[in-house]
Order: structure tokens, then C-alpha cells, then sequence
């Protein structure tokens, strides 16, 4: 997940203290998730795809799409079902 989500930042011209603002953690926490330290919980990681515009699968270099509402967990292989609220 870091790699891609790092490349994904300098992408999108998003600074560490950017998607920490728009999403709601701290900087270090940003950091943290970047360098591999800590994994984001399901929400954090919806609210990140949001604010850099890419999806979940694309967040954690997910190749494997199961179909609509669904990805694979890259680290137990299950199928997470994904719910976005209004």
C-alpha cells in the first residue's frame, strides 16, 4: 500500500499534510501509512480513495476486482464488500 499510495499523492500534487487535513488523521498517521508502519483502517481508506479520486483497489495496488462492491484482501485473500454512505 505505501508505494502506491505515495505515488498516487505525487500524482495528484497531494501533500502528507493535505490528506491528513481532508481526511480527518494526523500527519504522522499519513506518514505512518506511507511507509508501510500501520495499514488504515476500511474508512480511512474509503476517505483517502475519495480525496485523491482513485478507488480502494487502486489505493492498495489491488489488481484483482471481484466485481461491483467488492475487493480482495491482499493480506487473507477474503472478499471485503464495500458500502459508500451519502
Amino acid at each position: 500500500m505505501s508505494l502506491q499510495l505515495k505515488e498516487i499523492m505525487s500524482v495528484r500534487n497531494v501533500t502528507s499534510a493535505l490528506l491528513a487535513e481532508k481526511v480527518g488523521i494526523s500527519k504522522v498517521a499519513v506518514s505512518n501509512i506511507v511507509t508501510g508502519k500501520s495499514f488504515p483502517s476500511l474508512d480511512t481508506l474509503m476517505k483517502m480513495a475519495d480525496v485523491l479520486n482513485v478507488t480502494i483497489s487502486e489505493l492498495i495496488g489491488e489488481t484483482e476486482f471481484t466485481g461491483a462492491g467488492y475487493i480482495v484482501c491482499p493480506y487473507c485473500g477474503k472478499k471485503i464488500k464495500i458500502e459508500r454512505g451519502e
